[in-house]
């Protein structure tokens, strides 16, 4: 009852944080829309807003699978002394019935007696009686057989039920988590592209015979071009990116990158010391898998095609339905698999549905 209770009580509370999130999703797309606020700004928290969604939805299907886990294993155990009581009893019949057939034995061994000696007759009665207490323990015996296979096969079906469900919670938790981490990826994947200006200060030797700007010119960096790119990056993508990752460690073979440099100021002493400042621009290509590695998920998730799906339309107070799945008023903003999808807009007790096949980014807008 207090686990009931509990999962209850957590499911209730997850309902009303979604609630909650799509009436604050609401309140900010309208806040937005009347005071001439930036599109891009309500596009990002209309997908936060769905991030928290989802990241609900995956906490639900876990606490479910929690749940009928723990019914299932329950289950399981019951099975199990069901069997051990029906094999014992099983042999108590198996006994039961070795006895009566031993005992009518000696019946018919005591009947050829009886017939020959009439001072057997109390034997012979001693030994009917001791049949019938058999056949009655034996009848017995049948009787909790039957009931307990019956029983068995009950426990049996509820067994069988109690695993479907588990697989099926398995199946949509699965499905709410690769739905949750997709949506990851894609919010990731657009920040990898980057074109990163900065300066680094160099020192280094040169000889003296040499001219400052010859001097700059042979200079090879030494190999520590990869190494401030990769800094750089890591600190524009930690500070782009710090609501979705707590901490970015990036792999030199997640991305490409090319670079130009030049320099600002240098300085030649007479022992051919150089200092010198280089200005660096980096323009980074991700690789495919970059969002994928970096958040620890099946690469899979970065062969998904996406688009960008875009609703809008002449109302306020209206409610966008896409494949039955409700996403708030519009402006509405996301990022959906090549397909086909049914959109639906719903205003003041009108409703208007148009039916999309995408394989491109698509703005679709709705006139009441």
């Amino acid at each position: 009852m207090n686990a009931d209770s509990s999962a209850k009580s957590s499911h209730l509370f997850l309902k009303r944080r979604s609630l909650l999130a799509g009436v604050a999703l609401f309140a900010t797309s309208i806040a937005l829309l009347l005071s001439g606020g930036d599109h891009s700004q309500a596009q990002v928290q209309v997908q936060a807003a769905q991030t928290d969604t989802q990241a609900d939805k995956a906490q639900l299907r876990q606490e479910q699978l929690a749940e009928k886990i723990g019914e299932y294993d329950a289950l399981l155990l019951d099975k199990q002394d069901l069997e051990e009581e029906l094999r014992m009893e099983k042999s108590a019949l198996s006994t039961a019935g070795l006895q009566a057939a031993n005992t009518k034995k000696l019946i018919h061994m005591e009947i050829e007696d009886f017939f020959k000696e009439a001072t057997n007759r109390e034997r012979l009665n001693a030994l009917f009686e001791d049949y019938k207490l058999s056949a009655e323990k034996a009848n017995a015996a049948a009787l909790r057989v039957n009931a307990l296979e019956q029983k068995l096969s009950d426990q049996h079906l509820k067994f069988s039920q109690a695993a479907r469900d588990v697989e099926r919670l398995k199946a949509q938790l699965a499905s709410a988590v690769r739905e949750q981490n997709s949506k990851r990826v894609q919010e990731i994947a657009r920040h990898l592209a980057q074109t990163i200006d900065f300066g680094e200060s160099i020192s280094f030797r040169c000889s003296t015979n040499k001219s400052l700007a010859a001097c700059l010119s042979d200079y090879q960096y030494d190999g520590r071009m990869p190494q401030w790119v990769r800094e750089r990056y890591q600190h524009v993508l930690a500070e782009q990116l710090r609501d979705q990752l707590s901490e970015i460690r990036l792999s030199p073979s997640w991305y490409s990158f090319d670079v130009k440099s030049d320099f600002s100021e240098a300085s030649m002493s007479l022992d051919g010391t150089i200092t010198a400042q280089v200005n660096i621009q980096s323009t980074i290509t991700p690789k495919k898998i970059m969002a994928c590695a970096m958040l620890d998920v099946p690469d899979d998730l970065c062969d998904i095609q996406t688009h960008s799906l875009i609703v809008r339309s002449n109302r306020l107070d209206d409610q966008v339905i896409i494949n039955g799945k409700s996403h708030g008023s519009t402006p509405v903003s996301l990022m959906l698999d090549s397909g086909t999808y049914d959109v639906q807009v719903s205003s003041g007790g009108a409703t208007q549905a148009r039916t999309l096949s995408l394989q491109g980014d698509r703005v679709v807008n709705f006139r009441f």
